[in-house]
């Protein structure tokens, strides 16, 4: 299972070009494929919303199993457990959530009958969703909803054998459930509704959700395209049935078969973004947003070849998230044009640049799940350029080749990095060292290369023409990287394009010209992965997010709509600790003081100057922005500025301020009503990636 974060996540996957889900393990157990010895469970579930509670009756098919005792995983919270066999008593323990069952001589079916309890929503959610599984518990449920999680283990499994399921879920009349596997159909009555699944192939523990769903299907994909939306949502069905059809087929193409029974898109009363197999489960407040279903839509489909098809080996770190952030988020800019996909990396190489800056990095091969901005700079952004490094050292074809070999060799089994290494290792350009260079020095390292063009000089040969011999250092601690970059030397009317490989910690290269060198460009299109220098950073929502010690200020001017979404602002940009103090009480001694310290942030237009101080909202009126947020460059920092127009309504400021972390890798972002209406970044001054000829 691979659970997205929310409504913040999801607004992150679009705006920060940053995806959206993380797997957990304990929902991509393996199940082989061995139906001769599967344990059949035929599960009868009745959903009570007025006690809060599931009550479940399984009866397991013994048949194909053997033995004189059986561990089943269950919820430690179920209660009232009853174990028969032919409606006498069977013997079992408990530890935790392990029953150990005592079978009968020659039972060839056992009946598990229990009570689990829900709990209610959580009154409020916090600001952040670095760690999405805050949302809610594992099973919490409203008047006529309720979702559990697979880590909820709220049906039984046993264990060491393959496990297959047919689902009857009754609720209140009108309240539908979903989960894995395929829809056999649904059953009404004015009582109730039932649902029925059969799930041949269960990718790990199974999810379920309820809710009073409109049910709506497509056959255009490549197997059945299902909605299950609120009546709220209900119009948006056609939508999401038309994306999730063409989104499916593109994958199948690019990939190999689709491997599971159907796709649904599931709303949820609670703000969640979570993929699971065959379905995700996304909130109401993200299904309605209009990008979803060309954005996170995509990711959440491609998650069903990495991370439900092909499953996780988490012992040598997670490396789904960054394959499916590539070939979802980073593909489809790369589609569009070759602008935008440079734009896109160079966002991610700015994204960990600054959220990577005060700790927080870490080893891919200690990669899990994402938990905060600067893990999952590392887990979805560094793990995306390992793919795109990779693709660079082996080339196109080879590269869409080896990972359709490597879905049809690994699906439904767990798969590493060192599987991955294996499908490559090989190819023409990447032999078997190179490969054990290559992922070592990504997987077992911290931080990156630090690269710069050291020194150049260009000779005219008495021939014509010109010589360009320059020297390119890695400058980081340790080893140098084994690298593939590109070099351009630039002239008047022409360019000189070469590949070059660095393995050492200076290497020189002779490039020749027809005409006088102009300037020197090392992997202008941000190919490869590398900490840039602070002079390649410009100030963004993400410098203010990974600031050690940001100082607010705020104006005298400052509306009570700007006051009372400060703490929104903070909040959403993990700063809420950050020091408030007010411009009346600032001497300008102390104010003098504030502004030489790394990040301050002034709320409204203050009285005083303050260096680097703007008035982004009178810049910002040709957008006709009621709202706007800057991160803006000054001597030894950065001063973030957050303004709201006089008249501008409570309401349409918080929501500015509850978006402003969404949009980490611009330095400008502007809202009229709430609605993002500008969004800037701006430029880098210097790159020690470039080397002008003077």
């Amino acid at each position: 299972m691979t659970p997205s974060a929310s409504l913040i996540s999801c607004l992150l996957a679009f705006f920060a070009i940053l995806p959206i889900s993380r797997p957990l393990p304990a929902c991509a157990a393996e199940q082989p494929d061995q139906p001769g010895t599967s344990v059949r469970h035929e599960i009868a579930v009745t959903f009570d919303p007025a006690a809060k509670r599931l009550r479940v009756t399984a009866v397991l098919d013994l048949s194909g199993t053997p033995s004189q005792e059986m561990l089943v995983t269950l919820s430690p919270r179920a209660t009232g457990i009853t174990v028969t066999h032919d409606s006498r008593p069977v013997r079992f323990t408990r530890s935790g959530e392990t029953l150990r069952v005592k079978l009968p001589a020659g039972a060839a079916s056992l009946s598990l009958t229990y009570s689990l309890p829900l709990d209610p929503p959580l009154s409020s959610l916090p600001a952040t969703q670095d760690n999405p599984g805050a949302l809610a518990s594992d099973a919490a449920c409203g008047p006529d909803w309720a979702m559990l999680m697979p880590g909820s283990l709220w049906h039984p499994e046993v264990q060491g054998a393959p496990n297959v399921y047919r689902l009857r879920v009754s609720a209140p009349s009108g309240v539908k459930a979903v989960t894995q596997g395929a829809l056999d159909g649904f059953e009404e009555s004015p009582q109730a509704t039932t649902s029925a699944w059969t799930v041949a192939r269960p990718v790990g523990r199974l999810g379920l959700c309820l809710a009073r769903y409109r049910f709506e299907e497509s056959r255009q994909g490549p197997v059945p395209v299902q909605t299950f939306l609120l009546e709220g949502s209900a119009r948006l069905a056609a939508t999401y049935l038309e994306a999730s059809a063409i989104h499916l087929r593109f994958y199948q193409e690019l990939h190999g078969p689709y491997p599971l029974e159907k796709f649904a898109v599931v709303e949820n009363p609670l703000p969640t973004g979570y993929g699971f197999p065959s379905y995700t489960l996304l909130g109401s407040q993200v299904i309605a947003l209009p990008f979803i279903p060309a954005t996170s839509l995509r990711h959440e489909i491609a998650h069903s070849w990495w991370g439900n098809g092909v499953l996780v080996d988490y012992s040598q770190g997670n490396w789904c998230e960054g394959l499916t952030t590539y070939v979802a988020d980073y593909l489809a800019q790369e589609r569009d044009s070759p602008q935008a996909g440079r734009a896109y990396r160079q966002r991610v190489l700015r994204g960990f640049a600054d959220l990577v800056r005060q700790g927080g990095d870490m080893p891919l091969s200690e990669f899990g799940s994402r938990f905060s901005p600067a893990s999952q700079a590392v887990g979805y952004g560094k793990a995306l350029f390992v793919f795109h490094m990779l693709r660079e050292f082996v080339g196109d074809e080879a590269f869409w080749q080896g990972l359709r070999r490597l879905y049809a060799d690994r699906l439904f089994q767990s798969a590493s990095w060192e599987d991955i290494r294996r499908t490559f290792a090989g190819l023409p350009g990447f032999d078997e060292a190179q490969s054990r260079v290559f992922f070592a020095q990504w997987l077992t390292r911290t931080g990156g290369p630090r690269l710069r063009i050291a020194d150049a000089k260009a000779t005219a040969n008495p021939s014509g023409g010109f010589s360009v011999n320059l020297a390119v250092e890695q400058t980081q601690p340790g080893q140098p990287y084994l690298l593939k970059l590109p070099l351009v030397v630039e002239t008047d009317g022409q360019s000189v394009e070469s590949i070059i490989l660095l393995d050492g910690a200076r290497t020189e290269v002779s490039v020749q010209m027809a005409g006088a060198p102009r300037r020197i460009l090392l992997d202008p299109q941000a190919d490869s992965f590398r900490v840039l220098e602070p002079s390649e950073v410009p100030p963004s929502v993400n410098s203010v997010k990974g600031a050690g010690k940001l100082t607010v200020i705020l104006a005298d001017d400052a509306s009570e709509s700007l006051r009372m979404g400060l703490p929104q602002l903070l909040a959403g940009l993990g700063q809420e600790r950050a020091r408030v103090v007010r411009e009346s009480d600032l001497s300008p001694d102390k104010l003098a003081d504030l502004a030489r310290q790394e990040a301050i942030l002034v709320a409204g237009t203050p009285r005083a100057a303050i260096p680097g101080h703007k008035d982004m909202l009178a810049q910002a009126q040709t957008q006709e922005v009621d709202a706007v947020f800057a991160a803006l460059p000054r001597q030894g920092g950065l001063t973030a500025v957050f303004q709201a127009a006089p008249d501008a309504a409570p309401k349409d400021v918080a929501a500015a301020a509850a978006k402003v972390t969404h949009y980490g890798s611009f330095s400008v972002v502007g809202f009229k009503e709430g609605r993002n209406v500008l969004k800037q970044t701006l430029d880098a001054p210097d790159s020690p990636m470039v080397w002008t000829f003077r």
